[in-house]
């Protein structure tokens, strides 16, 4: 008897640890790698809820995002989607041009497992599906020769000469740029898979205290749903603009994106938009892109905290801005290489008054811009963007000189130009060097004197992933800023930035 009471002890022990006979190999490695503390509980509960023929793919998402895995890493698991591929499954792998996300180094060693344990209830939304919490906390020491608009995230310099005090060096550390959001996934409804994401930052701005330094306020980043059907997709909310879509990679400027104001234009704007995507062989597919944009062109500006919201240029002109992107994928071996076209309109209407007179002026807000991102080795990739067009203040280009006052040459909007190019070094699974240059060239007989004829910035970085969860990097970076009719006034920042970043 003692003998089958142990017999029974090991089955119902078994039986407790034994998977399920729904649980196929995806499932058993989340379960796995919940218990080793690389994924959450919440995300092994979305892995075990998903559909068996998603799990690979929802699983290898997640660990790109994690930087476990590298896009070439994930590219090797799954091919590229055709006709038949469901648009969830498509979704779950992140798009070529992934905004502002974390830097895609190949990942690390994993750590030493330790002993497993139960893992905590999953956070879930009111209507009890999961929400995956994710962010990133990220701590910049900076140091920069001159003064500039922005200490820590500096865009251009201040006129030579124009602080009391000459080239004024200044060093400071900040938390401000870390990043935090949840995303969920709902039921089916009409054949569409329902999801959505909010995001937010600590760069909202100074708490107005005598120590609020360092009291940082929240900034809505994300805040949309959407609905996937196979090909078709349907985004409400506050998403990345389709206009200019890619970033370079950098942890010096995470809540700005790199190169901004220097080349690389960029926004997250409230948008209602449709994709469609359609594969032309087992290695081509394209996508289409078409949305209603919140018509700002960039003219906002407060020096004070408001409750208020009133029109701007953009918003006056009475009409939703228009924007649409076309972007190829063509897999070669186990890169993806893409190239896409987009562009921007808007129009608005500048206001002003001539003695007791008041008049108005249309602006035509446009942009078109071409970009790329080239995977020519396994370990080398070239990225980059090239623009022009008017009034694309709101995208950072020609930052607060896009629309000038009633009355003056640049009223109608000025005209700019410009572009960036990166390239990315992968070492090996924990090193990874980012070298990029980027120009904003606006049409300097458009502007006064005194104002910005040039913004340029030269940057390499150096990113060590510790941990699947922690990264250092380091980056060394030249504003070059140009002054019209004032060759004195012209200056230069060099900018040295740690970063430590820790990902969640």
């Amino acid at each position: 008897m003692r003998r089958y009471g142990w017999i029974s002890l090991l089955v119902f022990l078994f039986a407790l640890v034994a998977p399920s006979p729904a649980e196929d190999s995806a499932g058993m490695l989340a379960r796995i790698l919940a218990n080793k503390g690389v994924i959450g509980a919440s995300e092994l509960v979305m892995v075990q809820a998903a559909d068996p023929e998603k799990r690979v793919q929802l699983l290898a998402s997640i660990l790109e995002e994690k930087g476990v895995l590298s896009r070439a890493e994930v590219a090797k698991l799954m091919p590229l989607p055709d006709a038949s591929d469901s648009t969830v499954a498509a979704q779950l792998i992140p798009a070529v041009y992934k905004p502002d996300a974390a830097p895609q180094a190949p990942s690390a060693a994993q750590p030493t497992p330790q002993p497993s344990a139960t893992p905590a209830p999953p956070v879930t939304a009111q209507s009890r599906f999961p929400v995956v919490i994710y962010g990133t906390i990220l701590t910049n020491a900076f140091y920069n020769t001159v003064l500039t608009n922005i200490t820590d995230t500096p865009l251009f310099t201040v006129q030579r000469g124009a602080d009391a005090f000459g080239n004024e060096k200044n060093i400071g550390v900040t938390a401000r740029q870390s990043r935090f959001g949840m995303r969920y996934q709902g039921p089916r409804v009409a054949g569409a898979q329902i999801s959505g994401q909010f995001e937010f930052d600590l760069f909202g701005g100074k708490a107005p205290f005598t120590n609020g330094i360092n009291f940082d306020l929240f900034r809505l980043r994300l805040a949309f749903g959407r609905l996937d059907w196979e090909n078709i997709s349907l985004v409400v909310g506050q998403d990345w603009s389709v206009f200019a879509p890619l970033n370079p990679t950098t942890f010096a400027e995470y809540a700005i994106p790199g190169l901004s104001a220097s080349g690389n234009p960029w926004i997250r704007v409230p948008q209602i938009r449709a994709d469609f995507r359609h594969a032309f062989s087992d290695r081509t597919r394209g996508q289409l892109q078409i949305g209603m944009v919140d018509p700002d062109v960039g003219d906002y500006s407060t020096a004070v905290f408001s409750a208020t919201r009133t029109p701007g240029v953009g918003e006056r002109g009475g009409l939703p801005g228009a924007q649409a992107r076309l972007g190829l994928t063509t897999k070669v071996d186990d890169r993806n290489f893409d190239i896409g076209l987009s562009a921007t309109y808007a129009r608005g209407k500048n206001v002003g008054t001539v003695g007791t007179t008041n008049f108005q002026n249309g602006v035509d807000s446009w942009g078109v811009a071409l970009d790329y991102s080239l995977p020519i080795l396994n370990k080398f990739n070239l990225t980059g963007e090239a623009y022009v067009g008017r009034a694309l203040g709101i995208f950072s280009v020609d930052s607060g000189e896009s629309v000038l006052p009633f009355g003056t040459v640049g009223a109608r909007g000025v005209n700019s130009r410009g572009g960036w190019m990166q390239a990315q070094f992968n070492l090996n699974p924990i090193w990874q060097i980012n070298l990029a240059y980027g120009i904003d060239a606006p049409d300097f007989s458009q502007l006064p004197p005194g104002n910005r004829t040039k913004n340029q910035s030269y940057v390499g970085n150096v990113m060590y992933k510790f941990s699947p969860n922690v990264t250092f990097a380091w980056e060394y970076r030249r504003v070059l800023t140009n002054f019209r009719d004032r060759p004195a006034a012209n200056n230069k920042d060099d900018i040295v930035n740690l970063a430590i970043a820790y990902i969640f």
